[in-house]
């Protein structure tokens, strides 16, 4: 609840400074989401668990996104010198396409990650889901009326903002070789990570087994550990959060072997004060279990997403915006290995949400490009799409700036249990914008071939 809102704290100060006026207004809708998703909760009667708490605060750096797109498009419009109120209604009208695609598809990802999760897992779908809808009333109704009593009592004046990437011209799809040899290092680097660790990289929830997890008073040396513990443990070692939090020791067992490898410690080492801090238990033919639905939810999340675009777009659009998809999943997985995390349930949960986020910035950049496409640009596909990635660039760095901060908040004050889980988020905002400029719109040029 800290993280949460120190994270709303530092959004808001982001918005308020960049959209002045308007922030104001955003921020107001901002905080009658979090009611509305909150009595939502309260209302159904679900427990807010921690991956559920996780995607509480995503909801709260991605609710702004809706009035980030509105906003931008209000600025574009006060460029036609139109009057304040024309500003803001045409400015909503004008966004509502991209807000629904965008939202549409992070509505199939969590819904289906909610089909095939298990406990935690349902509980981050659930708040995503309700989040969305919360945030679409928020943003469409709360916003709008803000924005609209703004421009009526103050005129185009208080709808003024500040300005970034404005008359942006830079020529990205002409980057996009180098981007992909980019891309094939990191996702080479994550593969070797993957096939090195092996089964060492996953976590007692897809393996089966005990994770035991120790607080102590004096430091043994992890030999010494490993050597008194014997068959005990297959694993052994001392992490250090990487916020500066104590230094704990993890344990992994076989299963059931989780409690007798602590009492051993215990014996062996008595001035080392080992407590037990925390005991996962997970029994092998359940693991087995957890890791096919996880594999199931991720394969349907894709094939959903597909068909959604495809019908919405067009099945070259379709085919980037699934590349992209799959490239931000595996390299996110790839670069959280190469960290030496370990994949365990929740992840299921993060990757999802990855997925979800890596879309709906995907589809915003797309829906701008359809509707340069069906202005009759003169030149050639890729310049269109060039001018439309420039168009929207303010609102993706504005978005993935806010949504960064509020998950970076989560990662540095959220706890040791969460702490994974903000960190994949965070590694797959950063992956999700580069590939929705780098990867997406290249492949949906490439797949479309150099027809009209």
């Amino acid at each position: 609840f800290t993280a949460g809102w120190i994270s709303f704290g530092a959004g808001a100060r982001v918005v308020l400074l960049y959209y002045r006026w308007l922030g104001v207004v955003a921020v107001c809708g901002r905080m009658i989401n979090i009611l509305i998703l909150l009595g939502l909760l309260a209302q159904f009667g679900f427990t807010l668990t921690l991956p559920g708490l996780a995607g509480l605060i995503l909801t709260i750096g991605i609710g702004v996104d809706a009035n980030v797109l509105v906003f931008e498009r209000i600025r574009e419009e006060m460029n036609r010198h139109r009057s304040g109120i024309e500003t803001g209604t045409s400015g909503f009208q004008q966004a509502f396409s991209s807000i629904l695609d965008a939202n549409v598809t992070t509505v199939i990802a969590a819904a289906i990650l909610f089909w095939q999760g298990s406990g935690p897992v349902q509980g981050c779908a659930t708040v995503l889901c309700l989040g969305i809808f919360s945030s679409l009333f928020a943003a469409l109704v709360v916003s709008r009326t803000g924005a609209e009593w703004l421009a009526d009592k103050g005129g185009k004046a208080k709808l003024h903002m500040f300005r970034l990437f404005e008359e942006a011209k830079f020529n990205f799809l002409g980057w996009r070789k180098p981007a992909y040899a980019l891309s094939l290092l990191l996702l080479g680097a994550g593969i070797a990570a993957v096939a090195v660790r092996g089964v060492n990289a996953l976590g007692v929830d897809f393996t089966g087994g005990d994770l035991v997890t120790l607080s102590f008073q004096e430091k043994i040396d992890d030999g010494r550990v490993r050597s008194a513990l014997g068959n005990l443990a297959e694993v052994a070692q001392y992490q250090r959060s990487p916020v500066g939090q104590d230094e704990i020791l993890s344990l992994r067992t076989a299963f059931g072997n989780g409690e007798p490898a602590v009492a051993k410690l215990q014996q062996d080492f008595p001035s080392a004060g080992f407590t037990q801090i925390q005991l996962d238990k997970v029994a092998p033919i359940v693991g087995e279990e957890l890791k096919k639905n996880a594999l199931i939810a991720l394969i349907l999340g894709v094939v959903g997403i597909f068909l959604y675009v495809a019908w919405r777009f067009e099945p070259a659009f379709a085919i980037g915006a699934i590349v992209a998809l799959i490239h931000d999943v595996f390299i996110s997985l790839g670069v959280f290995v190469l960290l030496g995390r370990e994949r365990s349930l929740p992840m299921v949960g993060a990757i999802l949400a990855v997925a979800g986020y890596s879309i709906n910035d995907t589809i915003v950049i797309f829906d701008r490009i359809r509707e340069t496409f069906r202005g009759g640009l003169h030149g050639n596909k890729a310049e269109a799409m060039n001018l439309a990635i420039n168009q929207t660039l303010s609102r993706t760095l504005m978005t993935s700036a806010t949504t960064f901060l509020a998950v970076l908040v989560l990662f540095l004050f959220g706890g040791r249990v969460i702490n994974d889980f903000a960190l994949i988020l965070l590694i797959g905002i950063v992956v999700g914008t580069y590939s929705s400029i780098f990867i997406a719109s290249p492949i949906a040029l490439l797949a479309g071939g150099r027809k009209k």
